[in-house]
């Protein structure tokens, strides 16, 4: 299932256009992935913003706490735990862009490290 994931999160990745410098897979059960987004949210424009993916959960969008391996989560993508990645692109693009605060479906902290 890992290297399922890994192509997974890859698949992501270039739907996005992003390199997959700044991306990394935690092979430890349960499967995540760590994928840093360029562009910020409008309601933490002073924060970097990462896609965080788990076998369990399916993808959420986060901000990075300045100073903290912390992250915290501002939403989370409903429906399928693997959505098609064109699915997680436009969600993540339409996050990003939007003029107000992304709506909060779950908010909490995920500690510890994605690598």
């Amino acid at each position: 299932m890992a290297t399922t994931a890994l192509d997974y999160a890859l698949r992501v990745t270039r739907e996005l256009g992003l390199s997959g410098e700044s991306s990394c897979v935690d092979r430890d059960s349960p499967l995540r992935v760590y994928i840093a987004v360029e562009g910020r949210l409008p309601d933490h424009p002073d924060r970097d913003v990462a896609l965080l993916w788990t076998e369990c959960h399916g993808w959420a969008m986060a901000v990075e706490e300045p100073g903290a391996v912390d992250l915290t989560v501002v939403a989370h993508l409903g429906g399928a735990v693997d959505p098609p990645p064109r699915t997680v692109a436009r969600w993540a693009r339409r996050l990003l862009a939007e003029r107000t605060r992304p709506a909060t479906l779950h908010s909490a902290t995920h500690s510890g490290h994605v690598a």
